[in-house]
């Protein structure tokens, strides 16, 4: 019994490391040369649902009666509209966040620009929360490129970072005290995260 536990909590500290993302090879003093001018965003077409930017484009005008019957029970990814209005969200989000988060690190004058590609990103809707999925997760890759000439200066491979929301019969009165989007807190930890690996935190 005792020779099993150790081999278990071994295995344990191996796949904790594996699921840990590399350091980079960069002294953080390089950081300073350069300076973030730029973030493009790409990938909103893999959110399978957002329920809370779902609800405001519904809200939105530009909502069409037959998105609104049909997105409660299919993925946002179904919907180009709701896509383009997650792209414009988004957008908007990781730029002042990212910016936010990295302005003392990138202080120097080179311009790069930051591009963020969306691998992974999925709140579940109530309905999934109840029955099927109640696990929120993001995940994305972040490239520094020398704005002048494309180059490639760092790549983050991001990894898979979920959180474990109260689902089953308990989730009516888990979204009355979650407050604050899911989706936005996600994607600013993220971001502190990468900011971290930048700083080797």
């Amino acid at each position: 019994m005792f020779i099993r536990c150790i081999v278990i909590s071994i295995s344990c500290l191996f796949l904790a490391g594996c699921l840990s993302v590399a350091p980079h090879s960069l002294a953080v003093e390089d950081f300073g040369r350069y300076r973030l001018t730029e973030v493009v965003v790409e990938g909103a077409e893999v959110i399978r649902s957002w329920p809370s930017e779902e609800e405001r484009f519904l809200q939105s005008n530009a909502a069409d009666p037959e998105i609104a019957s049909r997105i409660k029970s299919e993925p946002a990814s179904n919907f180009p509209q709701v896509t383009a209005h997650f792209q414009q969200v988004l957008t908007a989000r990781i730029n002042n966040e990212l910016g936010s988060l990295t302005a003392s690190v990138f202080t120097g004058k080179q311009p790069v620009r930051a591009v963020v590609r969306l691998r992974v990103f999925d709140i579940p809707s109530v309905a999934r929360r109840v029955f099927v999925d109640n696990d929120a997760k993001i995940l994305a890759d972040i490239d520094i490129l020398d704005k002048a000439t494309g180059r490639l200066i760092l790549r983050y491979n991001g990894r898979l970072e979920t959180k474990k929301l109260i689902g089953g019969l308990a989730t009516g009165i888990a979204l009355a005290f979650e407050g604050s989007d899911l989706g936005y807190s996600m994607i600013t930890d993220y971001l502190s995260a990468y900011r971290n690996w930048l700083l080797r935190n």
